[in-house]
């Protein structure tokens, strides 16, 4: 069986990497601006795309309007750690994986008790003034009027995140790729092998086996060395019965 081997692949395994895909979100119930139904209903009632709003220039221009977008669509989506980041910490603790890498902004592996985690686009809790530096939570964030602004300085503060068409910080990415290029296994989960990260991390893996487990079938699953598609969740809590 698929769940056996790959707990053998783990359990022998010298370095493992793990790329927490947007999929882990979604079985959480969390919708991103990326997918068609949400775009359109965010820019019927901001009658503005994501792609419009979620820009720091929209944050320099407009900063009213994007603080009401970002409190409402990305700060109220927040929630506690789904099962399956329960799971990968545990997981953790029992074989060798090294770093876990992930583009969500919601911190869930760290808060999940994960170890050694790469948040490529940053997180919700790392709001700060842009002149000063000053340092705060998302509670500060959502009890604004309107926009929040620093104590000191009074001008509107950086939420924290990577926005569209800003680069990823380069010593960040130049750590997940490093992170990337030492494994020796490649563990995809809740992402398919055209999506995103692994557009941007799979140049970087000069390994043995790259394992794939996403709930959506994709037509490049072949190329996985391992690949299942049920819910992350449930195929972690499997291993974890092996491991």
């Amino acid at each position: 069986m698929k769940i056996n081997y790959l707990a053998n692949t783990l359990r022998t395994a010298e370095n493992i990497v793990c790329l927490a895909g947007k999929g882990m979100s979604r079985e959480m119930g969390i919708h991103t601006y990326a997918e068609n139904a949400k775009a359109y209903e965010i820019e019927e009632l901001y009658g503005r795309s994501p792609e419009e709003l979620y820009t720091a220039q929209c944050l320099a221009t407009r900063p009213e309007k994007f603080y009401k977008y970002y409190k409402t669509e990305v700060l109220m989506q927040d929630q506690e750690p789904g099962a399956a980041y329960y799971a990968l910490s545990k997981i953790q603790k029992k074989v060798n994986l090294s770093w876990i890498i992930t583009r969500s902004i919601y911190d869930f592996p760290n808060r999940a008790g994960c170890q050694r985690v790469i948040n490529l686009h940053g997180t919700i809790f790392e709001s700060h003034c842009p002149r000063c530096g000053q340092k705060y939570q998302k509670e500060y964030i959502l009890e604004a009027e309107k926009v929040p602004l620093c104590e000191k300085c009074g001008i509107p503060l950086n939420p924290g995140v990577t926005m569209m068409g800003e680069m990823v910080d380069n010593h960040t990415m130049t750590k997940a790729a490093d992170a990337v290029s030492k494994a020796d296994v490649l563990l995809v989960l809740g992402a398919n092998l055209r999506s995103n990260i692994c557009s941007d991390e799979l140049q970087y893996f000069q390994g043995k086996k790259l394992i794939l487990i996403n709930s959506e079938k994709h037509y490049m699953d072949h190329l996985a060395d391992i690949s299942i598609n049920e819910n992350v969740e449930d195929v972690l809590q499997k291993l974890l019965e092996l491991l």
